[in-house]
């Protein structure tokens, strides 16, 4: 697949070769834009789908709510577990009993030095103080224990949410409200829950012949033509619209079935006037010496 691909894009490159004046030295290498960055995003827990909070073609930042599960269950625990939270009811009953015993440790400890009360009930005494302290401890304890299941629950909800993860435009959103988020329905198997892409910035990805490597350096300007007809139409050209590239990466080896570089050309696209998938020609105005 990958031979015949290659040669697909030489025979491409031979189709759209100038053979003009030698004044002109120009030859051209077709390829496509695509976005930039296009991410493909699944749910990373089973559920239902709940709220859709975007719609396709919609531009979103990164960060924004996408879509969410359905969190019902989730919203229920959560809110016992603020109230637990924020109870103080365990923890004054804890105090008020220790208190108590303290006291009564302390009354029964002057009546012993005094001679009018016995060792063993001192001793009894000093055991439910250190009992009320621990029930204290517990109620502690388990208030804090509610406020860290109450961030606990929290995360679950957040991780249940699908949030952009860059700067772009929605491009796909294959379930609808109510429909499970890990199991495929019929007709959208293998495509992801939601997709979305940076488009402000384009790339395009060409093939150019290797004796035209010591033209390819990053950060280099080519200009580029965005053809608005079928890159194989006799007239693609007349209505083609000029624009620059900067070359973004060159690859170090050679593809030794097609003997062509992958080159990748970054394209400013923050007007949004051009479209992913237009096939676009790369111009280089220097030929090979030979």
């Amino acid at each position: 697949m990958k031979r015949i691909q290659s040669l697909l894009f030489v025979l491409l490159w031979t189709s759209c070769f100038s053979f003009s004046s030698a004044a002109e030295k120009e030859i051209k290498v077709l390829g496509y834009l695509e976005p930039y960055r296009s991410i493909e995003m699944n749910a990373s827990e089973a559920g239902v789908i709940g709220k859709i909070h975007v719609s396709e073609g919609e531009s979103v930042a990164e960060g924004q709510e996408l879509l969410s599960l359905d969190n019902s269950v989730l919203e229920a625990q959560l809110a016992i577990a603020k109230v637990q939270a924020a109870s103080e009811a365990a923890i004054i009953v804890a105090d008020a009993d220790l208190s108590v015993s303290k006291e009564r440790y302390d009354k029964l400890y002057k009546l012993k030095r005094s001679g009018t009360a016995h060792s063993s009930e001192v001793s009894r005494a000093e055991a439910d103080m250190k009992k009320a302290e621990g029930q204290v401890s517990i109620a502690n304890e388990e208030k804090k224990i509610a406020e860290f299941r109450v961030q606990e629950i929290d995360a679950q909800i957040a991780r249940r949410v699908l949030r952009s993860p860059i700067d772009g435009v929605v491009l796909e959103i294959n379930r609808e409200i109510a429909e499970s988020a890990t199991s495929p329905q019929e007709g959208v198997q293998n495509r992801p829950l939601v997709k979305v892409a940076q488009i402000d910035r384009l790339k395009l990805v060409i093939h150019v012949p290797s004796v035209y490597s010591l033209g390819l350096e990053v950060g280099k300007q080519l200009p580029v033509r965005i053809l608005k007809q079928s890159s194989l139409s006799l007239d693609r050209g007349e209505a083609a619209v000029t624009t620059t590239g900067t070359i973004e990466f060159v690859s170090p080896a050679i593809d030794p079935s097609s003997e062509t570089l992958r080159t990748r050309l970054v394209i400013d696209n923050r007007e949004g006037k051009l479209q992913s998938g237009s096939h676009a020609l790369v111009i280089f105005e220097d030929s090979p010496e030979s």
